[in-house]
């Protein structure tokens, strides 16, 4: 026999979150844009399909959350050798370089008056002496997301007013001038309350076509 909290529970219209039920979340219809839409997988989080798609979900660092990567101790060996070439440079290169990016990042040059010893200028470093460790995996996705954009951000054809919007502008100009406020408050010809800017920049507009300064 079924206990009564078990009955309660049966007749409750909260939902037990199931395992079946928590998984629907994760199928999301893209419907802004088609190329993200059909290269989504939703077999995957939302950092890793933008991870797969050559995105960052942040544009800052990561504060966590993430999992880490085991390199080996060979792996190890090679980054710090890579990074040893990249921070290898001398005291003498960094006295007579000239370009910023010449100088590791946090160190800069200092340049004194031969005669008063006086500082002149100060070249603050540049160079960026840090492995990158994020790469875009599918460079594809990213041109064809820039050709998209380029091609929807086109300037759209104004549109173009109607012979009775026309008309309805035609009668408030005649009654009015450039008086909008009246306008506005006019209950029979602006039935449907809209502002003054609004009834302006409509106005405004067929003065324009009919080449009413």
């Amino acid at each position: 026999m079924v206990s009564v909290r078990k009955r309660k529970m049966n007749r409750s219209s909260v939902k037990k979150n199931t395992r079946r039920t928590k998984d629907k979340q994760r199928n999301i219809n893209i419907h802004s844009n088609p190329i993200i839409a059909a290269n989504w997988d939703k077999s995957l989080t939302l950092k890793q399909n933008y991870k797969k798609l050559g995105l960052k979900v942040k544009l800052g660092t990561s504060a966590g959350g993430s999992e880490q990567k085991v390199d080996t101790l060979s792996e190890i060996r090679q980054r710090n050798a890579e990074l040893a070439k990249l921070t290898d440079i001398t005291l003498e290169q960094i006295e007579n370089a000239t370009n910023p990016e010449e100088i590791p990042e946090g160190q800069a040059r200092i340049i004194r008056d031969p005669e008063t010893n006086e500082v002149i200028s100060i070249i603050h470093g540049t160079k960026k002496v840090g492995l990158s460790s994020e790469t875009n995996e599918d460079s594809s996705v990213i041109k064809q997301l820039e050709e998209y954009a380029q091609k929807h951000s086109e300037i759209k054809k104004e549109r173009k007013q109607s012979d009775r919007e026309n008309d309805w502008c035609k009668s408030l100009y005649n009654k009015y001038g450039d008086d909008y406020e009246k306008m506005k408050w006019d209950k029979k010809l602006n039935i449907y309350q809209q502002s003054a800017g609004d009834l302006k920049r409509r106005v405004l507009k067929w003065k324009k076509a009919e080449g009413i300064n």
